[in-house]
């Protein structure tokens, strides 16, 4: 039995050491098969990745990279000014727009949605501050048992009916869950409050004074864009007003270097309100969430991030490092590409410092 006990306790002592030996010698990557400038290695990376889309990372309010991969649609190819459906990396423009409005005091984070929305079942109980951080409960109206069709033609209030009448997933305020339904209720009060449609409003007060003349909310004819692709092949059909405050921004790589810029040069809000943001205001292992961006530490860095994806074929991820006063954009045309691990990449080929496995996906 003793003997037994014994083998037993050197297998697992041996185990623990082989894993441990794994992850020092494969669990840590330096990028040691890249040479020459930080671009160039940016480039190799992106290369040997057979990366689709527009990669553009800026420093201190200079511009180290920008480039395009693959093609955008037919005969045309992808570059810093190609147009993109950014998809959920417009819930942060969503809640800059209603942080103006609490600077101007036209509302307040801890109003009630009852105020904006009298039928919605417990909406004395849920705050604007629940809907900014996703921590309301209300159902994602995208979860498949709701079956949404997002290829038709939606009016935004009847995206929120399409949830309404569902219990809430959790006691607002006690927990995290992703909810896009929470950012098109927050688009609608945007329009009650201002008096401007939520398109007018992002265009006069975010788009132009951080002269992003490239973004829309509509393509004109004629206008290349890219196509969303699943494996090479062009994606499904999915119309803009399926997603309205929670995703229906169309815009540049250059022209989200704009928006970051101007954030950190408190153009459209303050500091104070910019730090409010980028605050954890809702968690639910391994999420954190603030306003409008996940709170992270990446590689040991304060930063936030943000994902963007459609189903008809982009996915797409943001992510600034506060301190650094360095921003990471990756957007792309292919469903299958993960665009969150090939910003960690990149931001560690920046930084000169070597990613562990896990770091990919903080």
């Amino acid at each position: 039995m003793k003997k037994s006990f014994k083998i037993f306790y050197i297998t697992i002592i041996v185990i623990v050491i082989v894993v441990i030996v794994a992850l020092l010698l494969l669990g840590r990557n330096s990028h040691s098969d890249l040479s020459g400038s930080i671009s160039e290695k940016v480039d190799q990376y992106l290369t040997n990745e057979k990366f689709q889309g527009t990669v553009l990372i800026a420093k201190e309010g200079e511009v180290l990279f920008s480039k395009g991969y693959g093609l955008a649609a037919a005969d045309v190819p992808n570059s810093p000014s190609t147009l993109y459906p950014i998809a959920s990396l417009s819930k942060t423009f969503t809640a800059v727009a209603v942080m103006q409005l609490v600077e101007q005091e036209r509302l307040h984070l801890d109003d009630a949605v009852s105020q904006y929305f009298p039928d919605f079942p417990k909406g004395e109980s849920i705050t604007i501050s629940h809907l900014l951080s996703h921590s309301s409960g209300i159902p994602d109206y995208l979860k498949p048992n709701f079956k949404f069709d997002y290829s038709q033609e939606w009016n935004p209030l009847d995206i929120v009916k399409t949830v309404s009448y569902s219990e809430l997933e959790f006691t607002p305020g006690k927990s995290f869950r992703y909810s896009n339904t929470g950012y098109v209720m927050l688009g609608l009060i945007i329009e009650k409050v201002s008096g401007q449609s939520y398109a007018n409003y992002i265009e006069e007060h975010i788009f132009e004074p951080s002269s992003m003349f490239n973004s829309m909310f509509t393509v004109p004819a004629g206008m290349p864009q890219a196509e969303g692709h699943i494996e090479g092949k062009v994606g499904p059909f999915m119309h803009h007003s399926a997603a309205y405050a929670a995703g229906d921004i169309i815009s540049t790589a250059e022209d989200l270097e704009r928006f970051d810029r101007a954030l950190r040069n408190h153009v459209l809000i303050s500091k104070e309100t910019s730090e409010l943001m980028s605050m954890t205001h809702a968690k639910k292992f391994p999420h954190r969430y603030g306003y409008g961006w996940y709170t992270q530490d990446v590689m040991g860095k304060k930063a936030v991030g943000h994902p963007g994806g459609y189903p008809s074929g982009f996915r797409h991820y943001v992510a600034r490092l506060i301190d650094e006063d360095l921003t990471v954009i990756v957007l792309s045309n292919e469903m299958t590409v993960n665009a969150k691990r090939i910003n960690r990449h990149l931001t560690s080929i920046v930084l000169q410092q070597p990613i562990w496995i896990w770091e990919e996906r903080l």
